[in-house]
């Protein structure tokens, strides 16, 4: 499903886009939609950026002069393409189905695992580091065969905030070489690589550390290898901080010594609960949010689920515990 050229021929022979991603804007998601949107002006189209949901306080900057509508806000002039980044399947598509209904066509550019090419075009590789990186691989693409450059500072600044936050700063195993590779072209492109830094890794507000220290204590341990934590409503309202602005704690249920799989638990409403799962490399976790609904990375995945707070974590953790064992069984 690595139609690039299909997706730089949609885009030389149409004027109109759209750009949207998925729900719960993470920093792929934008970085990703950013540098779309920013290409599609350079080559002279008519781009409009559609996301019926808010960026995180430490991504804002990537979305700087450009004007964000929801979807009730979109007004279809003649015919477009709606280009969606980073959706691992339609249903996480972030804005009204009538949109997508009235396209002319979609594309797919993704890199998620779980992606099945929903869409009429789809570029999706699941060994890419990040959807940041498939939309590198388009705009060089195009420059090769137009032999036109298209990443200037602000595209590659994009770029590189998709790389290293979906790469966890190169933490991961999906950053390889060509990651590397793509973080040093980026940088000689003028990506401010230390802007980034600072505004994702280094300015999380005093409230986020007021709801980790509460979030904290409700840290749990199973089979010593599992540990969960919960958020819940209460918390968000008493430490006043969005849901949108909590993705940062997640890894604290992973990066325990001896814990190979972290589970984050976030109250969403009255009986619903968004799912994170992380895994060192080890067990296949996207498996376990497939059971639920779910998808993602093989070892970053997620799920929503219904019901009561502790019978949802035992259907959950029971699940992890099955899939430790699983793996254990084949090692």
């Amino acid at each position: 499903m690595i139609n690039i050229d299909r997706v730089i021929d949609c885009i030389v022979e149409n004027e109109n886009f759209v750009v949207t991603s998925h729900v719960s804007p993470d920093g792929d998601n934008l970085g990703s939609s950013m540098a779309m949107y920013h290409a599609l002006e350079k080559l002279g189209k008519k781009v409009n950026y559609v996301l019926d949901d808010v960026a995180p306080l430490n991504l804002e900057f990537i979305t700087e002069g450009v004007k964000k509508l929801s979807s009730d806000e979109f007004e279809s002039q003649g015919d477009y393409i709606v280009i969606a980044l980073d959706c691992g399947d339609e249903f996480r598509i972030c804005i009204d189905e009538d949109i997508l209904k009235g396209a002319k066509a979609l594309v797919n550019i993704d890199h998620h695992d779980t992606n099945r090419g929903y869409a009429d075009i789809n570029a999706v590789d699941s060994k890419a580091s990040s959807t940041c990186e498939m939309v590198y691989r388009v705009l060089n693409r195009y420059k090769k065969i137009y032999k036109e450059g298209i990443i200037d500072s602000d595209v590659a600044t994009c770029l590189y905030t998709g790389l290293v936050t979906d790469t966890g700063n190169f933490q991961y195993s999906n950053a390889d070489e060509d990651s590397f590779d793509m973080a040093r072209n980026l940088i000689a492109f003028g990506a401010r690589k230390q802007d980034v830094v600072t505004r994702v890794f280094q300015s999380n507000s005093l409230n986020f550390y007021r709801l980790l220290g509460d979030a904290l204590n409700t840290l749990e341990v199973f089979e010593s290898k599992i540990a969960s934590m919960c958020i819940t409503t209460d918390m968000l309202s008493k430490n006043e901080i969005s849901s949108n602005d909590i993705d940062g704690v997640t890894p604290y249920t992973r990066d325990i010594e001896g814990i190979e799989i972290g589970i984050l638990f976030k109250q969403k409403g009255d009986k619903e609960f968004k799912i994170s799962l992380r895994s060192k490399n080890t067990v296949e976790v996207s498996q376990i949010a497939k059971k639920f609904g779910g998808g993602g990375h093989v070892y970053a995945s997620g799920c929503t689920v219904h019901g009561k707070l502790e019978d949802v974590k035992e259907m959950v953790i029971s699940e992890a515990v099955k899939a430790l064992d699983d793996y254990y069984d084949k090692h």
